[in-house]
């Protein structure tokens, strides 16, 4: 069961789930070779400089596992993406300020703001805020991709919990801070 459980969370990690986001977003508002541009941008800026600290701190034996489960290793890979995330925000202001990447950007960076709040009493599921962030986003835009993430997030609250990586309420939270998240990106 923790077979499957793994291979879920992996699926409906923040960076697949932001990915497909993006992507999806992106073919939606601009060509084709501009999407994959797009995404290429936020993998760069964004996820890379996350994915170097998880694969490090995780190396050095500092983080039990790349999701940081402990409360006590979220603060570091909040900075982290937090600095990633305004870094983006400065290049797509200074590049595309017309695009729609800009309330997006603005809205995760200030979602993971929230999320980095609120670990001093919660630990916030980030895999279901993401996954939360993402269906709503795709479905706002009518993007079949959407319904897709839909049908995963029963999967994943599972996931998180079978893993012992989330109590029942930091999953719920993850998931109303990303649905809110995402509805305020796309209708504000």
């Amino acid at each position: 069961m923790d077979v499957v459980a793994r291979w879920v969370s992996i699926i409906g990690h923040p960076f697949a789930m932001t990915l497909v986001m993006v992507l999806g977003a992106a073919l939606h508002f601009s060509a084709p070779r501009e999407a994959f541009q797009t995404l290429l941008l936020v993998t760069l800026i964004a996820l890379l400089p996350v994915a170097a600290l998880m694969i490090r701190q995780v190396r050095r034996g500092s983080w039990s596992n790349v999701d940081a489960s402990d409360r006590a290793e979220r603060p570091l890979l909040f900075t982290v993406g937090i600095v990633a995330l305004s870094v983006l925000l400065g290049a797509v202001l200074v590049f595309q300020p017309g695009s729609f990447l800009l309330r997006g950007v603005a809205g995760v960076l200030i979602m993971l703001a929230v999320c980095a709040v609120a670990t001093r009493w919660i630990k916030v599921s980030l895999h279901m805020a993401f996954g939360a962030l993402a269906t709503t986003t795709l479905l706002s835009l009518g993007s079949p991709a959407g319904w897709v993430l839909l049908a995963l997030m029963p999967g994943l609250a599972w996931s998180r919990l079978a893993l012992k990586r989330h109590r029942p309420t930091e999953v719920v939270i993850g998931l109303l801070v990303g649905g809110a998240f995402g509805y305020a990106i796309n209708n504000f």
